[in-house]
């Protein structure tokens, strides 16, 4: 059964800068694992907002920091310009510096966080992972951007990672060389792929697509189930 949910604007600081937020979790309190969400390259909009509380629903304490600082982005051409022209290390940061800020919370305290990103997100929890032991763990949807095989070298978490086989965005090609990478390594990871969903099945609540709707509750299902047990 789904948690009653609380759900607020967040802030917190990171290096010179102020970082916007939205932040979910269950009403009931007391402390409990935590998750940053990374957004994909549309921004803080509406669907990662809803994927916020729909994982705050399984149990976890969910802070989507906005690193484009208040902006959205609706169009192909927008979006694309606003990933390819990101600061990914001030972005990076960005992300890192939620876990202090989650600490401080009386609802997470000590226990442990994971990082979640979609698309452009997922790349960059995959340089969040790569940068800092502050996570324990990190689910990753579907990245659009795509580290140089070295960066990853010194990720120790365990992974966990979606697909839709049918993403023309994250071909199969794209998930070959990651899988080759995360071998090379000899990372701890999981690939979950989804047969007929495409790109951005999960942080796209506006798709009508069957196979992305069917894709995107499995993988709910299975991220919160790994969580809770990575995170324990």
């Amino acid at each position: 059964m789904a948690e009653r949910i609380v759900s607020m604007h967040a802030a917190h600081r990171s290096g010179k800068d102020v970082v916007d937020g939205f932040l979910s979790r269950p009403s009931a309190g007391g402390e409990r694992p935590a998750i940053v969400l990374v957004h994909g390259y549309r921004g803080l909009d509406d669907g990662q907002r809803a994927v916020t509380r729909r994982f705050a629903q399984e149990g976890f304490v969910c802070l989507s920091p906005d690193l484009f600082h208040g902006k959205t982005y609706h169009t192909l051409e927008d979006c694309a310009l606003k990933k390819t022209s990101l600061d990914i290390p001030r972005a990076v940061n960005h992300i890192v510096d939620s876990v202090p800020y989650l600490r401080k919370l009386p609802w997470v305290g000590k226990k442990k966080v994971a990082v979640l990103g979609f698309c452009m997100g997922g790349g960059l929890a995959l340089y969040a992972l790569a940068q800092s032991k502050a996570f324990a763990a990190g689910v990753i949807y579907y990245q659009s951007m795509f580290p140089d095989p070295e960066d990853l070298k010194s990720i120790s978490a365990p992974m966990l990672c979606h697909y839709g086989t049918d993403d023309k965005g994250t071909t199969q090609t794209e998930i070959d060389m990651f899988r080759d990478t995360l071998e090379r390594h000899k990372k701890k990871y999981q690939i979950e792929m989804y047969a007929g969903a495409g790109h951005a099945f999960l942080n796209n609540p506006s798709s009508k697509d069957g196979a992305n709707r069917d894709a995107a509750e499995k993988s709910v299902a299975s991220t919160a189930k790994w969580l809770k047990k990575a995170l324990a």
